[in-house]
């Protein structure tokens, strides 16, 4: 990404963040050296609380893996297969995963690279393409950015209830902290 986890951090919560959420929004990850794959974990606190966290065993604890499995049995997608040159069914079975993975963010269960490779794009991005991102953890980062202005947050009151159930949160943390809602 370009910078350590440390001055993406410190972007995120002093750069990025709007005024009135400086200070209540922080974001922690951490890898684990010694564990398999160098796992970690991820979360954002508000006000010391974590309300959003994501780590690669909620896949399995949490049943996606099942499900992951089921609906390629259901579509009939082969297992991958090397033959020395190339990877067979490569792309159907990323479809599958993509779809169980986009299940889950909507969810609100996350990997570690689900937040970083959201954190990138929406550094990279305009404001107004982050707040309409099809990536639920994109419009998150952008709901709370400094040059959203209360115009537009009015406008997107009657778009909460059409958000997952863990964005609605931020939205809301948003709306209250400008005295919206």
């Amino acid at each position: 990404m370009g910078n350590s986890w440390s001055g993406l951090r410190r972007e995120l919560e002093n750069d990025y963040i709007c005024e009135s959420l400086k200070g209540r929004v922080q974001y922690f990850l951490t890898h684990y050296r010694k564990a398999h794959d160098d796992y970690g974990r991820v979360a954002v606190r508000v006000d010391g609380e974590e309300v959003l966290m994501g780590n690669p065993f909620d896949y399995y604890v949490k049943g996606y893996i099942h499900k992951e499995r089921a609906l390629k049995r259901e579509m009939e997608v082969s297992p991958r297969e090397w033959t020395g040159k190339e990877t067979l069914y490569d792309e159907e079975n990323r479809k599958v995963e993509d779809m169980i993975n986009e299940m889950a963010n909507n969810d609100g269960f996350f990997e570690i690279y689900h937040i970083t490779d959201a954190i990138r794009e929406y550094k990279n991005s305009d404001i107004k393409q982050s707040i309409t991102s099809s990536n639920p953890v994109i419009r998150m980062f952008a709901i709370m950015h400094r040059r959203l202005g209360k115009r537009t947050l009015i406008n997107m009151i009657s778009e909460i209830d059409n958000q997952p159930e863990w964005l609605q949160f931020f939205y809301k943390l948003r709306l209250e902290a400008e005295d919206l809602l």
